[in-house]
């Protein structure tokens, strides 16, 4: 970026953020698009199986709750990054900014949780089908764990994200920008990245152990009897394990940004502008996972498909 001398500080802060802005309009669209997909799709998936499925099948009680914590997820992080991107260093909004952060921050964790929970719960049932399974009780109680164990992590989020001074060189001149404040809290935000990378890794390395226990248990049990609760049960918990796959895989970008701007203080800052718009699409790569579940259940999920053919054919 050429060095304009003869414009005003605020002509040259504007024409900063107007090349951030646009740089930031491929991810800006995707994340709009993310949005509409999630929504519909998310939306489709609480009605069906909150309604129509909910009661009838105990290995289905999650998914309209997962459904949920997905589309508010999904919604406060295209608005969180929408709005970052649209005033890349001009963001005046600083609670908006914290705010942002901690809901969007606490809708990730909720839907992380539930992932883990529904792994137990295929668990028990495939592995241990004879022992003590999920109760409507304990079903109910790991959700309000899962709510109760997301919120000691908002404090710090609240504290480490917000309003942060930025410096371009080139065209002497300083802006602000919403994201880690690795400039005045750079110990907690090293302390907080690392124990959410490390809580994400925890959670990763549990849901793999579980579903590679599950594989080998369906994969034995379809040598012994190959009939049709066995292929049911091979079903669900194949779909279980594909949406797990695509957690890991799309988060997996978001944790290594995260844990390293906690480290390295002015991290974007030392980016091309080309540089810092292809990091970023990568960064918000996660909200694929918000969005990919009814996907999932559309293609592998034979009630889901069944009943909303049904009320599709009703509607008609």
């Amino acid at each position: 970026m050429d060095s304009p001398v003869n414009l005003t500080e605020s002509e040259r802060l504007a024409l900063w953020d107007n090349t951030r802005f646009k740089s930031f309009l491929p991810s800006t669209v995707f994340m709009i698009l993310c949005a509409v997909v999630g929504a519909i799709g998310n939306g489709i998936v609480i009605y069906i199986y909150g309604t129509r499925l909910h009661r009838k099948y105990a290995g289905r009680y999650f998914i309209p709750y997962l459904a949920v914590a997905d589309l508010f997820a999904l919604l406060v992080s295209v608005e969180l990054h929408t709005v970052t991107n649209s005033f890349p260093v001009t963001n005046t909004l600083e609670k908006l900014c914290k705010w942002n952060y901690v809901i969007a921050f606490f809708a990730t964790v909720l839907s992380i949780d539930i992932l883990l929970i529904i792994a137990v719960q295929r668990y028990l049932k495939v592995c241990k089908p004879f022992k003590g399974q999920m109760t409507l009780f304990w079903r109910r109680f790991a959700l309000c764990l899962t709510f109760i164990l997301s919120i000691p992590f908002l404090v710090p989020t609240y504290i480490t994200f917000g309003l942060e001074k930025v410096y371009n060189k080139e065209l002497n001149v300083t802006g602000t920008a919403c994201r880690r404040l690795t400039s005045t809290t750079q110990a907690l935000s090293l302390v907080h990245g690392a124990t959410c990378t490390l809580l994400v890794v925890i959670i990763g390395i549990a849901l793999i152990v579980l579903y590679i226990k599950i594989g080998k248990a369906i994969n034995r049990q379809n040598k012994q009897n190959l009939g049709e609760p066995n292929i049911k049960k091979t079903n669900t918990s194949l779909m279980f394990m594909i949406i797990t796959i695509i957690f890991l895989v799309s988060y997996l970008p978001r944790m290594i940004t995260f844990l390293l701007e906690g480290i390295w203080a002015g991290l974007w800052e030392t980016l091309t502008v080309e540089e810092y718009a292809i990091v970023r699409m990568l960064e918000v790569l996660y909200n694929v996972n918000h969005l990919a579940n009814p996907f999932v259940y559309a293609f592998m999920d034979v009630k889901f498909v069944a009943e909303l053919k049904k009320e599709i054919s009703c509607g008609n």
